[in-house]
């Protein structure tokens, strides 16, 4: 009979950005231990506070099915003699199986024919199952740090403090770094620290709510933003919208309490960036806005306990908010009084990494690749991507951006007005550092792209020419980061870029610093790029057998590798399309292994299929060229359709792997270049037979 499993991990206080990775990696662990396992169950859901990762699984089957297993034995020969009477090798066998040589059957292998026996083996109960798979999960879930404690050698975020696991009403026998599982969990550490029995999921919820800890993710996000909410409304304001924050609030807490604060107006004259970092930062404090979306001298702070006296709280929060902006409001004063100008020769005494020299070294090389940007495609701004990307890490060494560094770029732009630059320039300063996030902002400006495109290629040749390679999940230097981002901009500005010169260039920059051979970097950098650029297309909606296709034949323009998926996309879900598509793989079948390209002649096509065929190439040629030129990949894509017919009446009617050697390797030639015309679009021949 099935029962639900009920598995919490008690633990010390769990960083934020921990919580929901781990919740999602203790799910997809569990569901595929179960399914190894052949355990069936209803569902699986995992929930979590800072001090607490659980499992449930409902309706998980109380034991494997049973199954029969096929057990291989001696080779046949070796196992009955000529006469067919069973040998030592068969009695023996049989005798290990506990069977009868009766029981021996015979199959055929690739190997041979061998003896095998089919057993049937019961399946093992889930309850002792149970804890090797716990054990499992703990031991196997990851963290971005972890660590050790005590005497133990396991390792984990934080160190486990408890371990609750119920399947159905029974204890799962379950131990490890000297923690028995049982089934009690603990309420909120000051308002309800008493240990708590549990018999079910439906009580373990309840029974910890009443213990202030709102277990489930959802709930304790609703209620957060239910609490800042009406925080607000006592000086009839609302709340900053900031998601991020929200969430990384709600993790921090068991069960939230807001309390609203206030601050001195006089810090509203600080930058709103600056103001808002102040608050979120360090504190994680939300800001509070009018109507109009002006910031207001409040603040609200979500905290873990509901005190006695709210106001001393308040009080407390208030008095470290006025200590971090008056330090803001200090370093933005100290800071105005240095144009931007004068900070650039500070970035040669800032290491950027001990091979690749300072960040006055990359700001050269970012001011030569935004140049070379500029001059292909913004040649009026020339000067201005020049001025842009020998500014755009002047803010790194201000006091302000040292001490909230999440304001980089923001007060660059800042200061850049407050020196005198050009709007277009300090725009551009922000935008060079965009996107920060997978999906985030892109640059808006051509200037701020170009100054964008030109740090993130550096950063990747860069660390890829010293050997730095992301591994794993380890990628301390952000390199997918800086792939995805050229790859973003690029299309989102529609730039026909060659990434083989771009990288050529950004390369010639790094040329003295580089530990490995030019074009071994090149090609690495490059392949990097095309696997990101192969999850784009994945994440706009492309099929996988599309995005094999279009790289395939080059993606070294990646907006014309994008327009060319889209049109592939569109023209295959025609009617004719997947059956020419069958027909161009049998095409690429007879040519994909030839070394060289064949001569052809017109002259040595002695079947009416093949002069069909060639006269048909000619036309469809005649007509797509042009359009591929252009990049009417569409229109060119569904003129190739007209080649379906001649390409299987070539097929059904001409044998190509004649002995005459001039004949087949003319006839070979054809198919070359038919292929050629195709592969200036795709390769068809990656695609799936089925439409859709």
């Amino acid at each position: 009979m099935a029962k639900d499993l009920l598995f919490e991990i008690g633990t010390e206080e769990l960083p934020a950005r921990f919580i929901d990775p781990a919740l999602k990696a203790l799910k997809d662990l569990a569901k595929a231990e179960f399914e190894r396992l052949s355990l069936s169950f209803g569902g699986i859901k995992t929930l979590g506070t800072p001090r607490r990762l659980t499992l449930y699984v409902a309706e998980l089957s109380d034991k494997q099915p049973d199954r029969t297993e096929e057990i291989m034995g001696p080779p046949k020969q070796a196992a009955f003699d000529q006469e067919g009477n069973p040998t030592k090798a068969a009695l023996g066998f049989a005798q290990k199986q506990g069977v009868s040589v009766e029981e021996l059957k015979i199959k055929q292998t690739p190997k041979g024919e061998y003896v095998y026996v089919q057993k049937k083996v019961p399946g093992e109960e889930t309850i002792k199952l149970l804890p090797k798979v716990l054990e499992k999960l703990v031991t196997e879930l990851p963290f971005p740090k972890t660590m050790r404690w005590g005497a133990y050698r396991l390792r984990f975020a934080r160190p486990i403090r408890w371990f609750l696991a119920l399947y159905g009403k029974q204890i799962v026998p379950f131990e490890i770094a000297g923690l028995k599982a049982s089934n009690v969990t603990y309420g909120h550490r000051f308002m309800a620290p008493n240990p708590i029995e549990i018999e079910d999921f439906v009580g373990y919820v309840r029974k910890l709510r009443e213990a202030f800890v709102i277990v489930e993710p959802e709930e304790r996000l609703a209620r957060t933003k239910d609490e800042i909410t009406d925080a607000a409304l006592d000086v009839s304001a609302k709340v900053l919208e900031d998601v991020e924050l929200l969430h990384e609030n709600a993790n921090l807490i068991e069960f939230p309490y807001a309390t609203l604060g206030s601050f001195d107006e006089k810090f509203l004259a600080l930058p709103r960036p600056v103001l808002i970092t102040a608050m979120r930062e360090h504190q994680r404090y939300f800001a509070v806005v009018n109507e109009k979306g002006e910031l207001l001298p409040h603040f609200i702070a979500v905290n873990n306990t509901r005190p006695e006296d709210p106001s001393l709280l308040k009080a407390g929060h208030e008095r470290v908010l006025r200590a971090r902006l008056e330090d803001a409001s200090f370093y933005f004063e100290r800071d105005k009084k240095i144009p931007l100008e004068e900070r650039v020769k500070e970035l040669a005494h800032v290491g950027y990494h001990a091979e690749l020299g300072s960040l006055y070294d990359k700001t050269k090389r970012m001011e030569a690749l935004s140049a070379w940007l500029a001059r292909e495609f913004a040649p009026d701004k020339v000067e201005l991507a020049l001025r842009a990307a020998h500014l755009a890490k002047a803010d790194l060494v201000t006091e302000l951006v040292q001490e909230f560094s999440s304001l980089q770029g923001i007060m660059g732009k800042e200061y850049a007005l407050l020196s005198g630059e050009p709007e277009e320039v300090a725009q551009a300063i922000y935008e060079h550092y965009l996107p920060t996030t997978s999906g985030g902002e892109l640059p808006q400006s051509i200037l701020g792209a170009i100054v964008a495109l030109a740090d993130k290629m550096d950063t990747l040749c860069a660390f890829f020419g010293i050997g730095e390679k992301p591994t794993g999940a380890t990628d301390p230097f952000g390199l997918r980061r800086a792939a995805y981002g050229i790859i973003e901009i690029i299309l989102d500005k529609e730039l026909h870029l060659s990434l083989s010169a771009f990288i050529n260039e950004a390369l010639k920059l790094l040329e003295e610093k580089l530990k490995l051979p030019r074009e071994e970097i090149h090609q690495e950098v490059k392949q990097f790029i095309g696997k990101r650029f192969e999850g784009s297309l994945a994440a706009r909606g492309f099929r996988e057998d599309i995005i094999k296709a279009v790289m395939a034949t080059g993606f070294d323009d990646l907006v014309d590798a994008l327009n060319r998926a889209s049109a592939l996309k569109k023209v295959y879900e025609s009617k004719d399309f997947p059956e020419l598509a069958v027909a161009f793989k049998r095409v690429m079948n007879m040519v994909k292994k030839l070394d060289s390209r064949l001569p052809f002649q017109e002259k040595f096509l002695v079947e009416e299929a093949e002069q069909k065929l060639y006269e048909s190439y000619l036309a469809v040629k005649e007509e797509t060229m042009p359009l591929i030129e252009a990049g009417k990949y569409e229109e060119a894509l569904r003129g190739f359709i007209k080649l379906k017919e001649p390409i299987d009446f070539f097929f059904d009617k001409v044998f190509v792997m004649v002995e005459d050697e001039a004949l087949k390797n003319n006839r070979l030639g054809l198919l070359q270049r038919i292929a050629e015309l195709f592969l200036s679009v795709a390769d068809l021949s990656h695609l799936r037979e089925e439409a859709g």
